[in-house]
């Protein structure tokens, strides 16, 4: 009979093999976190996106919708600017710029600038617009993006008669 000590084997891990797991773990699970981040990035710029172009589409269906006379009046589209063009928070922080000139001419024209607190502001503070029959209306809006708080615009323009509406 053998009666020696023999090691016996013992099942288990190692800690430089749990540090290693650990680590492998921790790396994986942070890399899906950022990357579940920069999706939801990517879903709040593509939300700006078509919120700034539904607002220049409702703010130029507005004009279009309104009498020739308040598109070549200062006050008059001044109140009109007033307000934001729909009520999407994007609206409300965007600047949005809309520029009247006389169509083909380009002579007069006028800028329109609603800041993001809803103060408008005119370039020139006049314009003589008793000859035109047709304007071309520019709208811009600008606002802070979601990456990198870089400016991003979108733009339309369109011309309007002093016609009737149909």
């Amino acid at each position: 009979m053998l009666l020696g000590n023999k090691a016996c084997p013992r099942a288990g891990f190692t800690l430089p093999e749990i540090v290693v797991a650990t680590a492998l773990v921790a790396v994986f699970f942070s890399s899906i976190f950022e990357i579940n981040a920069i999706c939801l990035r990517y879903i709040s710029a593509s939300k700006e996106n078509v919120g700034a172009i539904e607002a220049i589409h409702d703010r130029l269906e507005r004009l279009r919708n309104t009498n020739f006379s308040t598109l070549t009046s200062v006050s008059s589209m001044k109140s009109l600017l007033a307000t934001a063009a729909n009520s999407s928070p994007l609206a409300n922080r965007a600047v949005e710029t809309v520029t009247v000139r006389d169509y083909p001419s380009g002579q007069p024209t006028i800028t329109y600038t609603r800041s993001a607190n809803g103060a408008v502001t005119s370039v020139p503070s006049t314009a003589d617009f008793s000859n035109s029959t047709l304007v071309q209306v520019d709208l811009v809006n600008q606002w802070p993006a979601t990456f990198a708080n870089r400016t991003t615009t979108t733009q339309t323009s369109t011309v309007i008669s002093a016609g009737t509406k149909k």
